[in-house]
């Protein structure tokens, strides 16, 4: 696990388009594609926008990326809530990825429908085993959640499927989410962290007690166990002090 501690988002945003560029590159010469799983929220928002932007969408090669999403709403495409709509408006209609590349949940459906196609969906890109996405980008909830995975959540009980209908107890609603083994395939995954009200459970998290039943985030453990924080300062305030010496970028 790395951690990487900037003095805020922006800067942090710059650094991971800067990786993100790289990372694109390094997967399209080996493998031919690069395949990104999307986070929802607000955290990643700013990131979508910097990647779409003239001056960096020109450096990825678009035409060999596959976005898909690790989690959605159970709202239309179109829904303010959407996260595909998020990511269309800040990315995907500026950097004019190939609609062909664009693997959406198709959230519109019934919840258990939703989630069986898109597994589906998941199953006849990524052949064998478990998806093993190029990257996979998450956030953290002041709850200690990840993508839809929340605390105390049956979701997290899954042991065979890939994405799931996840009911989140305290929200009183149903969530789409890949799962605890889906997200644990990826070859590389990132967790972004802004902001001063996540320095508690971020500090939870990184140095408490292991409770992924309360922290479910405490459940991402790669297999390839490339795993990186990234983390403005408003966020790590409350880490020790030697984590957020050490880590400072």
């Amino acid at each position: 696990m790395e951690i990487k501690i900037y003095p805020d988002f922006q800067k942090l945003t710059n650094a991971a388009v800067e990786a993100f560029v790289a990372l694109s590159n390094q997967a399209i010469r080996k493998r031919g594609l690069f395949t990104v799983s999307l986070s929802g929220g607000s955290t990643p928002e700013p990131f979508y926008r910097a990647l779409g932007a003239p001056t960096n969408c020109t450096r990825v090669e678009w035409d060999h990326v596959h976005l898909f999403w690790g989690d959605e709403r159970p709202v239309p495409p179109d829904h303010p809530d959407s996260n595909y709509r998020m990511a269309k408006d800040a990315l995907i209609d500026p950097a004019g990825l190939p609609e062909t590349n664009i693997h959406r949940v198709p959230a519109e459906m019934d919840v258990r429908l939703a989630a069986f196609s898109y597994e589906e969906v998941l199953r006849d890109f990524f052949k064998g085993g478990w998806p093993h996405f190029d990257l996979i980008l998450l956030g953290m909830g002041k709850d200690g959640h990840t993508a839809s995975l929340f605390p105390r959540s049956a979701g997290l009980n899954e042991e065979q499927r890939w994405f799931i209908a996840n009911f989140a107890p305290k929200h009183e609603t149903w969530r789409l989410t890949l799962t605890k083994h889906a997200i644990n395939a990826a070859r590389e995954i990132w967790i972004m962290v802004r902001g001063e009200s996540k320095a508690g459970k971020l500090r939870d998290v990184l140095t408490g007690k292991e409770d992924p039943w309360q922290n479910p985030i405490q459940l991402v453990d790669p297999e390839d166990k490339n795993l990186t924080w990234w983390v403005d300062r408003d966020a790590a305030q409350k880490l020790p002090e030697k984590i957020s010496l050490d880590n400072l970028m």
